[in-house]
């Protein structure tokens, strides 16, 4: 079953989170013919130890422009609000409202509000606190409300209080490992520099800059494949290799199974 017409938004809180939880999934919906949006609600401007912050922002930026070209995304669009300081205030709440609005999504992935960053709770927290806004019409006015009324997605993440997430769809990426590998490839900033440090083993590991692209993409499966999407795969006992899994929110439309394995037939 093709997907052409299906619009889907992928809302991060930093300009790689989407990619980080996301990506097999989302060059499995452009595969299929599906519209595929990435947002960034920060731009990401702390996330370095020596570049400054307005040189890493625009960094940043760029890399995500790679990375929408390396899966094929209609845009990927970075707000720009500091790192580490987004607030789940009103007027965020009418900034997404009108950007949700005007691609009129029919799916959107965002992170639960029990994560470990401020920054990905307060993305949560905005999406949800939108969710029901979408539809009415007198708030954010100048913006109509679309036909469509998207269902919410929650992306996986580790964390179990105040519950594990709830794993209503697992979609199997195994086949998409180099092309995620790439895709994280893409913000060299972060997944070479920035995050090494903070990943047991990362800095030994770290390919030299003369590295192969397969060198390159082996030290990525290592460090960020492996221990988030096989692991997903095994916690949840999914019969496949790699994984990203998701939670329907009961914010926003509600699908039924056959809408959902409709809307995800892969």
């Amino acid at each position: 079953m093709r997907l052409d017409g299906i619009r889907v938004m992928v809302i991060g809180a930093h300009p790689d989170d989407a990619d980080v939880y996301a990506s097999g999934t989302a060059a499995k919906f452009v595969a299929e013919g599906a519209q595929v949006v990435f947002v960034s609600m920060t731009n990401g401007d702390k996330g370095h130890r020596t570049m400054g912050c307005a040189e890493l922002a625009a960094r940043r930026k760029g890399e995500t422009q790679a990375a929408a070209r390396c899966l094929g995304l209609e845009d990927y669009v970075v707000l720009d609000h500091p790192d580490c300081e987004l607030e789940a205030t009103l007027e965020n709440r009418r900034e997404l409202t009108r950007l949700i609005r005007r691609f009129a999504p029919h799916l959107i992935f965002t992170h639960r509000t029990c994560d470990y960053h401020a920054d990905h709770r307060a993305c949560g927290t905005l999406v949800m606190d939108a969710a029901y806004l979408l539809g009415v019409p007198h708030w954010c006015p100048d913006v109509p409300v679309p036909d469509t009324a998207p269902a919410v997605f929650l992306m996986s993440d580790p964390f179990t209080t105040p519950r594990a997430i709830r794993p209503d769809v697992a979609v199997d990426v195994s086949d998409r490992l180099d092309l995620m590998a790439d895709c994280l490839l893409c913000h060299p900033s972060q997944f070479l520099e920035w995050l090494p440090p903070e990943q047991e083993g990362a800095l030994e590991a770290l390919p030299a800059p003369d590295a192969t692209l397969e060198e390159r993409r082996a030290f990525i499966r290592r460090f960020w494949l492996d221990p988030y999407k096989a692991n997903d795969a095994r916690r949840f006992g999914l019969p496949f290799a790699y994984a990203e899994v998701f939670e329907q929110s009961e914010y926003g439309r509600q699908l039924t199974p056959a809408a959902i394995r409709d809307l995800f037939p892969f």
